[in-house]
């Protein structure tokens, strides 16, 4: 029997052990990003902590980043940007 060969990536790409655990850290602070509370400003600097990791790995500056609950919002986003 041949082994399977499971191309269809887009609908559940495993993540990464680092993601993962990365995630699920993110998961347990609780707390608006836009509120100004303590729960509020924690979880806000987790975003913009994440904001820099991701732009110091694609050479961006972490203005240019931006995150979207998925492809439909991002390509508004991205739209938007061009006018």
């Amino acid at each position: 029997m041949r082994p399977r060969v499971y191309l269809d990536w887009n609908a559940t790409t495993p993540l990464r052990v680092e993601a993962r655990a990365a995630m699920i850290a993110a998961m347990e602070v609780v707390g608006n990003p836009s509120s100004v509370h303590a729960e509020g400003r924690a979880a806000r600097a987790l975003i913009e902590r994440a904001r820099a990791q991701v732009a110091a790995a694609v050479g961006a500056k972490p203005a240019e980043v931006v995150f979207t609950s998925g492809a439909t919002e991002a390509a508004a986003v991205l739209a938007l940007s061009l006018i």
